[in-house]
């Protein structure tokens, strides 16, 4: 690891605490001088670093920062996010993946964003993406998923991603059919997945899960239409700070762990466990357009909904939105 690197590393983990410049040339091995060229270093590039005569350095108090530096202290996952990039803003993380796939991207690669000015949902939709308002970050798969497990990754990406906000923050997350987060009724957290196939070989060459986490401020940065359907982590739980290079850390080790689970389908038990919509009554609007009410039964081992119309007829659905209430979700 290079000194600049292994300094952010311990600033970080000192969590607002300074350090002396000889207590980490000492815990480094290198001299005080390489030290301050490393400070120096990382504040040119916008690393928030407090130095205080005679006393050391630390992170400012109240930062918030996602970068490369901040994320690997807390990176404990042994293929996701080896390498990580994290960039200040991005049209789209996707985007930015699909482009390195191009170029022969490792399996695990990840890329991260502070911003996306045109970040993508579902069907076409914008996903709106402030800076330092949420989590932003998609992840290249190319080895071990096959063409039946491929329909199964956003809901291993919506299994991990609760896994490692409940952890956190002790909250209890809840899936929307088939790529949204919810808590308390809103949505929190959503989940995009795309993917490449060998027309040659009928063989998927890749996949693309991009996640967006609403973590801040969301009431403010979202559009009028918005503001009561979706929600964030520190709006939600006023009493929790959110750090984003940890949460990012930690959805990727559980989604390493999930992705184990893929082959037997052991998550599966989990994700119905957590859906907001088995035993309800929704809306399901079909890639037609057609719009009716259905009653949820349960989620298939593929991960389609099963729902029964109003005459009694039952089918699975891999395609399509439905919609509740919030009062339909809290209940």
């Amino acid at each position: 690891m290079r000194v600049k690197d292994a300094v952010a590393a311990c600033l970080t983990e000192a969590s607002g605490q300074y350090l002396s410049g000889e207590t980490l040339a000492q815990k480094l091995g290198v001299s005080r001088n390489a030290v301050w060229k490393a400070v120096r270093l990382l504040q040119d590039e916008g690393f928030p670093i407090e130095a205080k005569k005679k006393t050391g350095y630390r992170l400012a108090q109240g930062v918030d920062l996602l970068t490369e530096e901040s994320v690997r202290p807390y990176l404990h996952s042994r293929i996701l996010g080896h390498p990580l990039y994290v960039y200040s803003e991005l049209g789209s993380t996707n985007n930015t993946c699909k482009t390195l796939v191009r170029d022969h991207a490792r399996h695990g690669t990840v890329v991260a964003a502070n911003c996306q000015t045109a970040g993508k949902g579902r069907q076409g939709r914008t996903f709106v993406s402030p800076a330092g308002s949420g989590l932003y970050f998609s992840m290249i798969l190319s080895e071990a998923v096959s063409l039946q497990d491929a329909p199964l990754l956003t809901a291993c990406a919506a299994v991990a991603a609760a896994r490692a906000i409940d952890a956190l923050y002790g909250t209890q997350m809840q899936i929307k059919w088939v790529n949204d987060l919810y808590l308390d009724g809103k949505k929190c957290c959503g989940i995009l997945t795309e993917g490449g196939v060998s027309l040659e070989s009928g063989k998927l060459e890749h996949a693309i899960i991009g996640i967006g986490i609403n973590v801040r401020n969301t009431s403010i940065a979202m559009p009028e239409e918005l503001r009561h359907t979706v929600t964030s982590l520190e709006e939600a739980r006023p009493d929790i700070h959110v750090c984003r290079a940890q949460l990012l850390a930690t959805v990727l080790y559980e989604m390493e762990q999930v992705l184990r689970e893929l082959p037997q389908r052991r998550f599966l038990a989990e994700y119905r466990r957590r859906s907001c919509l088995i035993g309800k009554t929704v809306e399901l609007t079909k890639d037609d357009g057609t719009v009716k009410k259905v009653a949820v039964l349960e989620i298939a081992d593929d991960c389609g909904l099963v729902v029964r119309d109003s005459f009694g007829n039952v089918e699975t659905l891999h395609a399509g939105e439905v919609h509740i209430g919030a009062k339909g979700l809290q209940g």
